[in-house]
């Protein structure tokens, strides 16, 4: 049992009373990132050991090779000089112990300096082990440790290999946000087996300070899926239980309630399983084939081929396509929901519809399966797999980078990514081209294309003369179009949208548009491009309950889009929110079959909609537009209309607009651009960055900007 002197805690204070004792000598050694040979000897075994060392001053410790004496010190520095105090010898050890008394109990950082390394005991338990050859500097080892109310004990150990042999301690107070901001609580280590254990960095007395319960969960590397949830135990080690009968990466969160009441929480990423790596082809040779079902999509028959042409013009290597109707072999590249895929992932796998862009791709052992719904999803998962893992590029559609490999293997793939954008329309020139479009997963059109997996077209716009020519309806029925300062007129007008027979002529034309052309998902019911709304009692007392010229065009929307829905269930009805319209009505709402395309030509593109003032008013039609539409289709302006070649600042602002238009219901964005020809400042890079953007919102722009930079020029 110890006697000897305590010191009260006060933070920040150093703590300069001290009970010494060495030297104990110890081997030589060179190797400065391990303890020297003999440290790990406890030479106080024989008076209580190091977790509960009996210390008086002039007390002797016996030991196999002598004896000390334990010395009481009160230095009158922050630094105790051991050198001084104990000896000038080399690889030798010394202990310091001191007896701390606290008012209150919680966890406290012991703040400690030491040149060499060392090893530290408080209340009785290792708290800290450092075998580093070091210099002493102040605080470099920040430990947080569990104070009890009344009596603490510190025991200290260092070792000494040479010149100074000093420590130095005090304590500070623990604040968890700072802590973690620079070291961490947990983490997790996989033993050789492939087994994932969880350990608790600190001691575990800490914990039992710190927290009040610790909520533990594991999900798989889509960070959708949980595996394995329960709470932790506030024990040092914990084997988690996941699948490590095949390698695969899981995150594990971690949602702790402190004592204080606070939460904190962490995210950890670890691999369970053993790492085997598989080679895709090495030195011109590959034993992979494209594997294709009998009944494969367009899209997934060209994919295959377009995953071969690359990957052989990539490795020198031909990768033979055959049908899932060959016997599935170890090496197989498989493309979509077919046999092959279906017998590795399981019969009860649900299988996504044709139209969904999700794609995955991902290896079972071996086998690499590019999955996705049958249009677009699997021909995107084959082109993002060229691009993520093997560097393949399309800026534009006559320049292309694909890199020359020796060799490729792998030993976990697993990437996941569904649009940010429903509806893509890259309204370049350059982006027009079906290829190019398909490879960049551009799925939206103006007008309809040809093109692999096929497009979303949106038919048309400013169709109210279109649908209503007034070369033919004009002389008999004048009452079709504006009141303008009571004069019926066409030139630069609109429609009478209240009059019930430009309901009945609208929308049976428009029935005609659909069965006539039937590849559009959206189909144009739009005010002409100028203003003139009609004036008349009718029209105007809807616009002036709406509050808004919006509320007759969606009144009358709405009526045509109910009329058409039986018959065309799965196709919308467009019109524009733009100009005079843009203001949202206060009380109509669209219908579900109706879409709202808002634009934004009056605003400000040199600052984001959310920075600039010149871009309130728009802001805030935009967010009355999504609270009411079911959906919105974005009609976005990027260069400058003026003159192409001028140049046109807004590369800072695309991400957010876009970002803005997505949290605002966007089911579509068409960017406007340079689109009669080539040519336009920047067109090539603005085309590719915005093509990135609608897919991944949240994607890395300076990363694609410096990719682009780098590969094009």
């Amino acid at each position: 049992m110890s006697t000897a002197q305590s010191s009260k805690l006060t933070t920040g204070k150093w703590l300069q009373n001290w009970y010494l004792a060495g030297p104990f000598q110890l081997e030589e050694g060179i190797d400065e990132y391990q303890h020297l040979g003999g440290f790990d000897t406890d030479f106080l075994e024989k008076s209580g050991g190091e977790t509960n060392p009996r210390v008086n001053d002039g007390a002797k410790i016996k030991f196999d090779g002598g004896f000390v004496n334990w010395k009481y010190y009160k230095s009158p520095e922050p630094v105790i000089n051991l050198d001084e105090q104990i000896s000038k010898k080399s690889f030798v050890c010394a202990y310091a112990y001191t007896e701390i008394e606290s008012e209150v109990e919680g966890v406290f950082i012991l703040a400690l300096g030491s040149n060499d390394g060392g090893s530290l005991w408080f209340n009785g338990k290792q708290v800290w082990d450092n075998p580093s050859a070091r210099g002493f500097t102040e605080d470099d080892d920040l430990i947080p440790v569990a104070v009890k109310k009344g009596k603490n004990t510190i025991l200290l150990k260092v070792e000494e290999r040479g010149n100074t042999w000093a420590f130095g301690a005090r304590f500070l107070p623990f604040n968890l946000n700072e802590f973690v901001a620079t070291q961490s609580l947990f983490q997790v280590n996989v033993n050789g087996a492939g087994i994932p254990v969880l350990r608790f960095l600190l001691n575990e007395s800490v914990a039992e300070k710190l927290f009040k319960s610790v909520q533990i969960e594991i999900v798989d590397s889509s960070l959708k899926n949980t595996t394995w949830e329960g709470n932790w135990p506030m024990i040092k080690d914990i084997v988690l239980p996941v699948d490590n009968k095949k390698y695969q990466k899981n995150s594990l969160k971690i949602k702790a309630t402190l004592t204080n009441g606070n939460l904190w929480e962490k995210e950890i990423p670890f691999s369970s399983g053993k790492s085997i790596f598989y080679s895709l082809f090495e030195n011109g040779k590959t034993d992979y084939v494209i594997t294709i079902g009998t009944d494969a999509s367009e899209s997934e028959k060209w994919s295959a081929k377009e995953l071969q042409r690359w990957l052989q013009e990539i490795s020198g290597a031909v990768f033979p396509i055959k049908t899932d109707n060959a016997e599935m072999t170890e090496h197989e590249l498989i493309i979509g929901y077919n046999k092959h895929s279906i017998s590795i992932l399981g019969s009860d796998t649900k299988i996504p519809a044709k139209t969904d862009e999700t794609y995955s791709y991902k290896n079972d052992g071996a086998k690499i399966l590019l999955l996705g719904g049958e249009e677009r999803g699997a021909m995107y998962a084959v082109f993002s797999f060229l691009e993520n893992e093997l560097g393949c590029r399309w800026y534009t559609p006559s320049v292309s980078v694909i890199p020359s490999k020796e060799k490729f293997s792998f030993n976990y793939l697993n990437h996941s990514e569904s649009p940010s954008i429903q509806v893509r329309n890259d309204f370049y020139y350059e982006a027009f081209d079906p290829i190019w479009a398909a490879r960049n997963k551009i799925n939206g059109a103006m007008n309809f294309r040809e093109q692999h997996g096929g497009v979303e077209g949106y038919w048309r716009v400013h169709t109210f003369f279109p649908f209503m020519p007034p070369a033919e309806f004009y002389d008999k029925h004048p009452e079709y179009y504006s009141l303008i300062d009571g004069e019926r007129i066409h030139e630069r007008a609109q429609l009478c949208l209240t009059n019930p027979d430009v309901l009945d002529i609208i929308t049976e034309r428009l029935k005609e548009t659909i069965r006539e052309n039937p590849e559009y998902l959206i189909y144009s019911v739009s005010q002409n491009d100028w203003r003139n709304p009609c004036q008349c009692d009718k029209c105007q007392a809807i616009a002036k309950k709406e509050g808004s010229e919006s509320g007759p065009v969606i009144w009358f929307v709405n009526q045509v889009a109910e009329r058409i829905k039986d018959e065309f269930p799965d196709k919308y009805v467009g019109t524009l929110a733009y100009q005079y319209t843009r203001k949202p009505p206060a009380n109509i709402v669209p219908h579900e079959n109706v879409v709202v395309r808002f634009c934004s030509i009056e605003c400000c593109f040199a600052h984001d909609f959310n920075s600039c003032s010149e871009n309130t008013e728009f802001l805030s039609d935009l967010k009355g537009w999504a609270a009411i539409a079911p959906h919105m289709y974005i009609w976005d302006y990027v260069v400058n209309f003026s003159h192409y070649i001028l140049p046109y600042p807004n590369f800072k602002v695309l991400q957010s607009n876009i970002k803005t238009f997505r949290d605002n219901k966007a089911i579509g964005i068409m960017e406007q651009a340079a689109y009669q020809s080539r040519g336009g400042e920047f067109a090539e890079l603005r085309a590719y960055l915005i093509g990135k953007l609608l897919w991944n919102a949240d994607v890395d722009v300076d990363e694609v900007i410096d990719d682009f930079m780098a590969g094009y020029y």
